[in-house]
């Protein structure tokens, strides 16, 4: 069995944006731990190179103190456990691999209020159960691959067609909704899924936590695998995972409202000045990395005609002249 194809323990967990900022996330770890000693933590900042530290002491300092975090990447070496944290505008996420996390932990994370839901379980199948890539079986599948089912995607290009898999990972904003052996939502896990329904879900082990709060098993081990397929269909069916995947911008809309509209991209179509058909505003920092709006150094705006070719370009310093109006 390669690596590819052996068990993958991973327990991951995701909570509105803003639940959990950089002080909360170290201080669950700190108070909580992790199960194994990290060696390095990498950290992301939005538009600049990700940064290496050693996991000592003083790490956590450092890291309450840098502007604008947006990953923390706890590491102790290649194929071994690994921790992180990430921040986006529709939720904060926190995942551990590699080793099963630990009831402190878990209880830590059960207990951080804004969780949307977590799950934990073999990675490996559930990566295997989603995976589209004809070439992905062909390099590192181990077993029989070739009966898959096809189809096409959005280029004409042949893909495995995983549609009929129930253990697969439907990702959606705020949540990655996986059919995982153990799963937990919490209250606000109702914006992405039927909430409701989770006390009346006719398999697996349901455990009210209370407040609004669900532990559920989906099957105990030595289950056979054509149990837990069924068990998986009937969770995502029962709980709408795939109706949840068709209201995704309805989701998205849901998680941010409120957020500041601080955009990195944009888009505009109509007639513009120099002859453009569409328009692209980006960001930039002062070392052309890309980052949001408030945080801009540089606007550099694109016009494209009707064939794609570009008709006008404008870069602004953002600095000496003010944001102009291209509303």
């Amino acid at each position: 069995m390669s690596t590819h194809t052996e068990p993958r323990d991973w327990t991951v967990f995701t909570f509105l944006p803003d639940a959990v900022d950089v002080a909360g996330a170290a201080e669950l770890v700190r108070r909580s731990g992790l199960g194994f000693d990290p060696a390095t933590v990498r950290l992301g900042v939005l538009g600049e190179e990700s940064v290496e530290l050693p996991y000592d002491d003083a790490v956590w300092p450092r890291i309450i103190d840098t502007a604008d975090l947006t990953l923390i990447d706890l590491e102790s070496g290649l194929l071994a456990p690994a921790a992180h944290w990430s921040w986006s505008d529709t939720s904060v996420e926190f995942w551990i691999s590699r080793v099963r996390a630990t009831e402190s932990l878990l209880r830590a994370l059960l207990d951080t209020p804004g969780l949307l839901g977590g799950a934990a379980g073999d990675a490996t199948d559930a990566r295997w159960q989603g995976e589209t890539e004809v070439n992905h079986y062909r390099m590192w599948f181990d077993g029989p691959w070739e009966h898959l089912p096809r189809t096409t995607d959005e280029w004409g290009d042949e893909v495995v067609d995983v549609s009929g898999n129930p253990g697969r990972i439907t990702e959606v904003p705020g949540m990655r909704l996986w059919p995982a052996q153990d799963l937990w939502f919490g209250p606000s896990s109702a914006l992405v899924i039927d909430h409701a329904a989770i006390a009346t879900l006719p398999v697996g082990q349901v455990t009210d936590l209370g407040a609004g709060r669900y532990h559920v098993r989906l099957w105990e081990d030595d289950t056979p695998i054509d149990d837990i397929r069924k068990a998986q269909q009937t969770l995502r069916d029962h709980l709408g995972y795939d109706a949840a995947a068709e209201r995704a911008d309805e989701i998205r809309d849901a998680l941010s409202a409120g957020r500041p509209d601080d955009p990195m991209f944009v888009v505009q179509r109509g007639t513009f000045p120099h002859g453009g058909a569409e328009r692209f505003l980006q960001y930039f920092y002062a070392s052309k990395h890309p980052t949001t709006r408030s945080r801009a150094t540089w606007l550099v705006v694109l016009e494209y005609d009707d064939e794609g070719h570009l008709v006008h370009r404008d870069d602004v310093d953002l600095d000496s002249r003010p944001h102009p109006d291209l509303t």
